[in-house]
């Protein structure tokens, strides 16, 4: 577990205590642009009594780098974190995580994960050791059908894989199935 949380922060440039119970993954930066432009407009301060109750549910904003943002409609005296300039970073880490917080830890957590199985596998097995409520992959998959479109909501039921990423534990010929869970 230990050696999870270290990685969390290696791979996605911010501390595990800043994940949320709800965590979004893609491989396209327009979904991160979009999801850090709704979060830092939700920490800023607004007069309009419906919008500032909505926003009071987040207390902050959190970017690689730790970088903490605070959300403007609390009153400070409510605020557990304040704003903080963070780590200054160089560059993105290889998967850079965005955390959109709530004081009850169930705000939302989105990752850039990159391409490949082998970082969908690496982050996954140490998010999993956070154990978290739900998780979703935003993105699209091979196999879409020609009826299909953009934003369709596709929920698969099997997955047949050919990456070999867990050839030695079962092999690729036979399919995963999805959690009945999920399908409910």
């Amino acid at each position: 577990a230990d050696l999870s949380l270290m990685r969390l922060k290696h791979y996605t440039g911010t501390k595990a205590a800043h994940f949320q119970n709800y965590i979004l993954f893609t491989n396209y930066q327009f979904y991160i642009d979009e999801f850090i432009k709704i979060a830092a407009d939700m920490m800023t301060e607004t007069s309009d009594p419906t919008l500032r109750r909505a926003r009071e549910q987040y207390t902050a904003f959190v970017e690689p780098g730790d970088k903490i943002t605070v959300n403007k409609n609390i009153p400070s005296a409510d605020r557990r974190e304040r704003d903080e300039p963070g780590a200054p970073i160089k560059r993105l880490p290889q998967m850079p995580a965005y955390h959109l917080k709530r004081a009850d830890g169930s705000g939302i957590t989105m990752i850039n994960i990159g391409v490949g199985p082998s970082n969908a596998k690496t982050i996954t097995d140490h998010v999993a050791v956070l154990r978290p409520h739900a998780w979703l992959m935003l993105g699209h998959c091979a196999g879409l059908r020609n009826s299909q479109s953009l934003g369709d909501y596709v929920l698969a039921h099997a997955y047949l894989r050919e990456d070999n990423v867990l050839f030695h534990d079962l092999h690729p010929s036979i399919p995963l199935p999805a959690l009945s869970e999920i399908q409910v």
